[in-house]
């Protein structure tokens, strides 16, 4: 009767005890799913003139991270694998943005309230200057002269 589950399902200990495919599966599916759900929240009427699709994503990452946190890692350690096919591997498909979020939660969740914000500052405001010098460098290379 032990080995029932695994004829039924030979593929189960490849995928389940293999920590790459774990994460290039949940990515992969991430992926997928982010690109479906911004595309269609996108193409809405309401959506035009704003990155509605991108907010939207962004926001259910956050808290589908939070849940697969607290659930896999807090109330079911001993399953700690399921995290990488569901936090890192789906939810880092889906949106990096959902890490970040998490990340900061746990920082003020401990009191450090500094380290929380100089993230917050971090993330954003040198994500953003990170964008602006990569367009500039790229303008700068690649100018019509």
């Amino acid at each position: 009767m032990g080995t029932q589950p695994q004829r039924v399902f030979p593929w189960r200990s490849l995928v389940v005890g293999n920590k790459m495919v774990l994460l290039m599966l949940g990515g992969a599916l991430g992926t997928y799913a982010r690109y479906t759900v911004g595309r269609w929240i996108s193409s809405q009427p309401w959506a035009q003139g704003f990155p509605f699709g991108t907010l939207v994503v962004n926001v259910i990452g956050s808290f589908l991270l939070a849940v697969t946190a607290v659930v896999v890692l807090e109330l079911f350690a001993e399953h700690q694998d399921w995290y990488l096919l569901l936090g890192t591997g789906f939810c880092g498909g889906f949106t990096t943005f959902s890490t970040f979020e998490w990340e900061t939660f746990k920082l003020v969740r401990e009191g450090s309230w500094v380290a929380a914000l100089l993230n917050v500052f971090g993330s954003v405001v040198a994500g953003f200057v990170g964008v602006l010098l990569g367009v500039a460098l790229v303008m700068l290379l690649f100018s019509r002269r």
